[in-house]
């Protein structure tokens, strides 16, 4: 379930994988790792913030999810049902539910104040990888190991629309900010870019190597500029409007499953991580790596998210643990 493109164009800008600039270690000085969050039992495989930035849903192997505090770095409900490892959460836009995507199959809708099950959505045929809500919320998609994309009414169960988007694993999907586009990033096809509405395919932005597969996905706030993370740790920033590529990023992940990446809630830097559990901060604008945060996660990251008000950083990790950054304090 885990496997950088190699680009040749003059116009690209390479990044080289070493700090730069006072800014970047301004940035990375304004971070603090200020929460260890244990309790899983098997990695932890997917992090997302409630809208408010309170709270924070973790996914794990160990087929759970669990939502906490984030001010205090205490659980507040452990969610039960999946019967296989959970990989990937999302909060509804309004924070009212929690949507977990598993390995078995399943996609379940929690009520994340009461961590009551609302509804199990069914109807993938192989793990379920990657999940978005639209902004507006009337949508979440779900992607799968088997390459499709499923459109779902949350407050109905039922299934909108299919996209068969990749012909082998979709890892991962995410809404542009205004809900027009949907990007994709899969084992084969690469860089997808869709139209939610009717399935169109709008831009085919990259194709993957035999090694190296984009893993992870994020939009710019403005929407302008997608950026997707290969295995190999390349991250890659597309133009949106052209399908150009403005940047390329030598992360050099170290591991060929792991690829984590989010953008700042202002669009001035990256964040990624990596195997070797390292946090690295990009200035998308540059290409240049700003800073590493000096502290290490015992174990490659699985997931990172930034809370919507720029305030905390969380990851996700194999030590069996999720850990937050407080930022600007």
């Amino acid at each position: 379930m885990r496997s950088a493109i190699l680009f040749a164009a003059a116009a690209v800008l390479l990044a080289q994988d070493t700090p730069s600039s006072q800014e970047g270690n301004r940035l990375a000085a304004s971070m603090h790792l200020a929460r260890t969050l244990s309790g899983h039992t098997r990695y932890v495989s997917s992090v997302a913030f409630s809208p408010d930035g309170a709270r924070l849903a973790t996914g794990s192997w160990d087929t759970t999810v669990r939502i906490w505090d984030v001010a205090k770095g205490e659980p507040l409900r452990i969610l039960k049902g999946h019967t296989l490892p959970v990989m990937c959460v999302a909060f509804s836009p309004d924070g009212r539910l929690v949507a977990s995507g598993s390995t078995d199959r399943t996609i379940k809708l929690w009520d994340a104040a009461t961590g009551r099950l609302t509804r199990t959505l069914m109807g993938h045929t192989s793990y379920v990888l990657s999940l978005a809500f639209s902004p507006d919320g009337r949508q979440l998609a779900s992607s799968s190991s088997h390459g499709a994309i499923r459109f779902w009414d949350p407050s109905t169960g039922k299934q909108l629309r299919l996209i068969l988007a990749h012909e082998k694993s979709a890892h991962s999907i995410a809404f542009s900010p205004d809900g027009s586009k949907i990007a994709s990033a899969g084992r084969e096809g690469g860089v997808k870019i869709w139209d939610p509405a009717s399935g169109k395919l709008l831009r085919d932005l990259a194709p993957p190597t035999a090694r190296n597969t984009p893993r992870a996905l994020a939009f710019s706030p403005d929407g302008s500029v997608v950026a997707s993370m290969t295995s190999g740790g390349q991250i890659t920033l597309f133009n949106v409007a052209t399908g150009e590529k403005q940047a390329v990023l030598e992360a050099k992940s170290g591991q060929p499953y792991i690829a984590a990446l989010a953008y700042s809630p202002d669009g001035k830097w990256l964040a990624t991580g990596n195997g070797p559990g390292w946090v690295k901060l990009w200035d998308p604008s540059s290409g240049k790596q700003l800073a590493r945060l000096p502290d290490h996660v015992e174990g490659a990251i699985e997931s990172i998210a930034i809370s919507r008000d720029g305030r905390w950083l969380a990851v996700g990790a194999d030590d069996y643990t999720a850990k937050l950054w407080r930022i600007g304090e």
